[in-house]
């Protein structure tokens, strides 16, 4: 009679998760902060964008259409290509209306002609029309509403007013706002209008400058974003629900949202045993495997414009995409012009990082440094300088390990650029990765080719570009990162 072998497979059988619900704030923040700025002043250009940037923050700027590129009675205005740069590095240009009409003392066909034009110069000037409002005078009724919040995420109806002259802002009162949207996990949204020019001017400056960075350095727990992303944020989550089921050590989560998907882009943050997912609401069922040991940890990426991107968004970098690949949470602390060691804030390129390293998020698993290209410019004009550079190299890859001991440390050097002393500048890099036990990734031996014409004519920004790559030239780097980022 013959033997029947049975051989007996266990089964991984899919269960619900019960206790998964979605994020009150982007990944699993306390609270959110949305900087609004008002009426197009040229401050916000000159003084505003530049501090925003250096402290890693982003913001909308509420601007009227019939006063941009014109100085009047009441302040100099920016003009459209100071929107789209500033709208190029990640803030919002939104609609504050086409001429300023207080629309409590406008007719229902004035107030739709106000909003309409404005919608209609902002997106051929800059690409897309707004989807948020801010109202002038903040002068809200229903028949203003009715118009108004057709086709929008969200508007302002609510604000802190941020100023000298009339409001009478001081550090403390600053910061007394700040702890009360954090002890009540709210959305706190600032109202701020000039800062030498406009409406509610400010005495000294000094007092919003440290304003941003003691917000920026909180960025663990406040969520600082758009009032685009945050408003949509708030809207989906208050409109979706999940479900989240087990199967071995991958989750899935399948979202239900009555949102309109082509109004609304945000993702979601859920919080799943223990972890903090992002996931698409409109998505359908999405699968995350836990097993990934990069699963759901916290990237900081500090540099210049190899992480900033320079005029392309940070999105398409090759550093975003794999970290994105691993449902990491990323912090980009990118700044164009950036170097090493040299301040260059004076040009408008930001303080060296070995004196902005400490403004990054304490709470990270991985961090990488992506500089060096800037600093050879300086150490070639003068030589006095290399041993400066040296001293500050050595300073910053200390600094860092010293701040992130548990963290996982690289560092990028930048591509092989034909100019006087790159060879130095990225030697003295791996040799500083060396002593400190940093991991080097040389992108001199990578798959871009700097001097090859036909290369840089397909996949940098630029035909003299030899820094920024394209989205498709990123994309020759996946897998190369991929492997560095494991290896950390």
């Amino acid at each position: 009679m013959k033997k029947i072998l049975l051989i007996l497979v266990p089964l991984t059988l899919s269960c619900s998760v019960k206790d998964a619900q979605i994020c009150k704030f982007k990944d699993g923040r306390e609270a959110a902060v949305s900087l609004t700025f008002d009426d197009g002043i040229l401050d916000h250009y000159t003084l505003v964008a530049p501090k925003l940037d250096y402290n890693g923050l982003k913001a909308t700027f509420w601007i009227c259409g019939a006063n941009i590129g014109t100085d009047d009675y009441y302040a100099h205005r920016l003009t459209w290509d100071m929107c789209r740069e500033m709208a190029a590095n990640g803030h919002e240009i939104s609609s504050h209306a086409w001429s300023h009409k207080n629309f409590a003392k406008a007719t229902e066909d004035e107030i739709r002609e106000e909003v309409q034009k404005n919608d209609e110069i902002i997106e051929r000037e800059l690409g897309q029309k707004p989807i948020t409002f801010c109202y002038p005078f903040n002068a809200i009724t229903d028949a203003a509403a009715a118009i108004v919040e057709e086709g929008r995420v969200g508007v302002r109806t609510y604000q802190e007013a941020q100023g000298q002259m009339n409001t009478h802002s001081t550090a403390e009162s600053l910061d007394a706002w700040l702890r009360k949207v954090i002890d009540n996990r709210e959305w706190g949204v600032t109202m701020t209008h000039g800062i030498h020019d406009g409406w509610d001017q400010w005495e000294d400056e000094k007092v919003l400058w440290n304003f941003y960075e003691r917000l920026s350095q909180k960025r663990d727990s406040v969520w600082v974003d758009t009032f685009a992303k945050v408003a949509s944020y708030i809207a989906e989550r208050d409109n979706c629900s999940i479900k989240v089921t087990k199967r071995g050590d991958k989750v899935t989560i399948t979202p239900t949202c009555t949102l309109d998907p082509a109004l609304y882009k945000e993702p979601l943050t859920a919080h799943v045993l223990g972890r903090y997912i992002e996931f698409d609401p409109f998505g359908g069922p999405q699968t995350f495997d836990l097993s990934d040991p990069l699963f759901g940890k916290v990237l900081n990426i500090i540099g210049d414009s190899y992480v900033k991107n320079h005029v392309r968004p940070y999105t398409e970098t090759w550093h975003f995409k794999v970290a994105k690949k691993h449902h990491m949470v990323y912090n980009n602390y990118g700044i164009n012009g950036g170097c090493i060691a040299f301040d260059r804030s004076w040009i408008g390129f930001g303080k060296a990082l070995v004196d902005r390293y400490d403004l990054m998020s304490d709470e990270a698993d991985y961090v990488i440094v992506i500089a060096g290209h800037n600093d050879t410019g300086t150490i070639a004009n003068s030589p006095d300088s290399e041993k400066v550079f040296l001293e500050r190299l050595d300073s910053l890859c200390s600094g860092i390990k010293t701040k992130f001991p548990k963290a996982g440390i690289g560092f990028v050097t930048p591509w092989n650029v034909n100019r006087a002393m790159f060879p130095e500048v990225t030697e003295a890099i791996r040799q500083a990765c060396e002593k400190y036990d940093i991991k080097l990734l040389d992108a001199t031996k990578s798959i871009i080719d700097v001097r090859n014409d036909d290369f840089r004519a397909k996949y940098f920004q630029g035909p003299k570009d030899t820094a920024h790559l394209t989205d498709e030239g990123h994309d020759l780097l996946l897998e190369w990162g991929d492997e560095f980022f494991k290896s950390l």
